[in-house]
């Protein structure tokens, strides 16, 4: 933030360090911790939201090509992969780490480490060539730079939903609001984009001094860079996608659960797109097929992921196919807690005692049967009366039955639960 940070062709490892110290780079705000329960749930005990990929995700299936690390074979969902493998990971850390052994002593220290978890994502899931153009980077103003360069940069000046921003793009910050490159800030990797184009959601490594999601509006947003995914070896066009969207705070696609994905497959089913059958719990790739017959149906066009017929739901489509768009059931009110009077003290039943507490008390016993000594009331002055009904009642209990004197202490008290005034 402040003055424009260098933008340098060519830049040297050496020269980047430096600049991430004279400059600033790498300082993080706040997260919405409401928007991310509600697009990924509640947090773990460690505070992220959205469970880490399965450890072995990135690594090569059956069938599939050796991995060639630091090339440009993995893809976009490896790349996401890698970078949700880090969350919750703080400070020091093996990334910066890793990238202190590849280039050197001028990475000491506790550094900003926001782009290192980007090339570290990138090289680990075999997308440096697409995501970092083949350079470690830890200045995020040099890689954004470098998207520009490469006719890969779209700047944050048309809004969310017109940038055209998406899942795997790599996401530069401006916290004063520019989308001026050499204003950059901060750098992290797009997961998810709402529908309403308010938020876009992404993982950032050296936020609040953690890897964790966050979720993003335009203002901070200065622009994106977006990849060249390669196809991973193994997956064609026909795979389906797998990501998925929050739709009035719903959440649809891959793995989704809930009453919401069972009334998406029965309209399918009545509208004659259920061909390919599910028993699972969760939203299949037979819904995404599905659902894609559907889109088609409606002339959406293209079906790899990403597309408009790739079988992921929009807001426009499920309108079309249900009416309306599902809203999340609403959450119960909580009951009222019963507020009962304290008790007001050992001396305070007496003559001549007079207070709206001791009509509270009467009309307590009456209600629980004990007001046979009243001839009139009850009222605020402490009477016999009173005094007789509170000995009723304690003899009525074992627990009280050993001081029926007829003046509430503190367990004749807590029996009553006398409302409070």
């Amino acid at each position: 933030m402040g003055e424009p940070r260098p933008i340098e062709e060519d830049i040297s490892q050496d020269r980047q360090a430096q600049l991430l110290t004279s400059t600033g780079n790498g300082p993080t705000v706040g997260n919405e911790e409401e928007l991310l329960a509600a697009e990924f749930g509640p947090a773990d005990a460690d505070g992220v939201y959205g469970a880490p990929a399965d450890p072995g995700a990135d690594t090569a299936e059956d069938g599939d090509e050796p991995r060639q690390l630091g090339k440009n074979t993995g893809g976009l969902e490896k790349m996401i992969q890698a970078m949700e493998a880090w969350l919750g990971t703080g400070e020091p850390n093996a990334i910066q780490a890793w990238y202190r052994e590849r280039n050197g002593s001028a990475y000491t220290g506790n550094w900003p480490w926001c782009d290192a978890t980007v090339t570290n994502a990138a090289f680990t899931s075999d997308n440096y060539d697409a995501v970092c153009f083949g350079t470690d980077y830890a200045y995020t103003v040099a890689h954004a730079a470098r998207f520009d360069a490469a006719k890969q940069w779209t700047p944050m000046t048309n809004g969310i939903l017109k940038s055209g921003i998406r899942r795997g793009d790599i996401i530069f910050f401006d916290w004063d609001g520019s989308s001026s490159i050499g204003a950059i800030d901060h750098v992290g990797v797009v997961t998810s984009v709402s529908t309403d184009g308010q938020y876009v959601y992404t993982i950032e490594g050296n936020t609040a001094n953690v890897c964790a999601r966050r979720v993003r509006v335009v203002h901070d947003i200065a622009g994106y860079g977006r990849p060249k995914y390669q196809t991973p070896t193994g997956v064609t066009a026909t795979t389906p996608a797998r990501y998925q969207v929050t739709i009035n705070k719903l959440v649809y696609g891959y793995g989704a659960k809930g009453g919401h994905i069972t009334a998406v497959r029965n309209a399918l089913t009545k509208d004659g797109f259920g061909k390919n059958a599910t028993t699972e719990a969760s939203w299949s790739d037979a819904d995404t097929e599905n659902f894609s017959d559907f889109q088609k149906s409606l002339g959406y066009k293209g079906t790899k992921p990403g597309q408009d017929a790739d079988g992921v739901p929009g807001a426009t489509s499920l309108v079309k196919l249900l009416g309306k768009l599902p809203a999340p059931a609403a959450k119960p009110k909580p009951k009222p807690v019963a507020q009962y009077e304290p008790f007001p003290g050992e001396g305070f039943f007496h003559a001549g005692r007079h207070s709206p507490i001791i009509t509270a008390m009467g009309r307590r016993l009456v209600a629980l049967g004990f007001g046979r000594h009243y001839t009139s009331g009850p009222g605020p002055n402490w009477t016999n009366a009173d005094k007789a009904n509170v000995r009723d009642f304690q003899l009525s209990r074992a627990d009280l039955k050993g001081d029926p004197d007829g003046i509430p202490g503190p367990k004749t008290w807590a029996a009553l639960r006398v409302p409070k005034v």
